[in-house]
């Protein structure tokens, strides 16, 4: 059995990464590139601790392959395809399976607080079930994992919108795919999610260090917004 971990990452370079979390907090385009670079950080730290799973990053922008390999020398790398969410994480799957992989889980760099036993627990559900999936609590996921090809499973989905876990469950029953559900978490795409992350933080610090010690920083210039 091999078990690949899929990271759908963006180079945190100013006016890519997070450019909502931007518009919403008024941070600097450099302090939000900043936090995008520790999200990543903090992402691949959490795949580097799950054993027995290889790390796949599928990058965007395609000139972006130095930088990651920079920050994840393990990994095996591959470039983003041109196209909507789902064709970008078909195709991310695809290069997963034809690699090797009987099982893939799929995160991206929204959710740096996921903890390695989630991971680890995704791939025991995938022991069980077709797709395993992890809810966001906005009605997407922050984590999809397949233990075959299912291409129908991302097509036709209205993504950024509170019907994507709606939408992926309905086509999972219309091909016949076996679904397992996690625990619903979040994922930090405006300053309220921010916010809560910074909580979060505050009393568990070691889940993602890099994006505590970034979020330190800029509270401590009166740069993060809290509730």
């Amino acid at each position: 059995m091999s078990r690949v971990l899929i990271v759908m990452a963006k180079a945190p370079l100013p006016g890519l990464a997070k450019t909502r979390l931007q518009r919403e907090t008024g941070l600097s385009l450099e302090d939000v590139a900043r936090l995008a670079d520790a999200f990543v950080r903090d992402t691949l730290a959490v795949c580097a601790a799950v054993d027995d799973a290889r790390t796949l990053v599928c990058h965007a922008p395609p000139e972006s392959a130095e930088w990651f390999r920079a920050v994840a020398p393990a990994a095996v790398l591959a470039p983003q395809v041109e196209g909507d969410l789902g064709q970008r994480m078909r195709a991310a799957f695809e290069v997963a399976f034809a690699g090797g992989a009987t099982r893939a889980v799929m995160i991206g760099t929204d959710a740096p607080h996921l903890a390695a036993s989630t991971l680890r627990t995704a791939f025991e559900a995938l022991e069980r079930a077709d797709c395993v999936l992890g809810p966001a609590e906005d009605g997407g996921y922050v984590l999809i994992g397949l233990r075959r090809p299912c291409p129908g499973l991302l097509t036709d989905i209205a993504w950024s919108t509170d019907r994507v876990l709606e939408q992926t469950l309905e086509r999972a029953r219309d091909s016949g795919v076996r679904c397992e559900i996690l625990p619903a978490s979040f994922d930090v795409d405006g300053a309220a999610d921010l916010e809560r992350l910074a909580r979060l933080l505050d009393a568990e610090p070691e889940r993602c260090p890099e994006t505590a010690r970034v979020l330190a920083e800029l509270g401590g210039r009166g740069g993060t917004p809290r509730g």
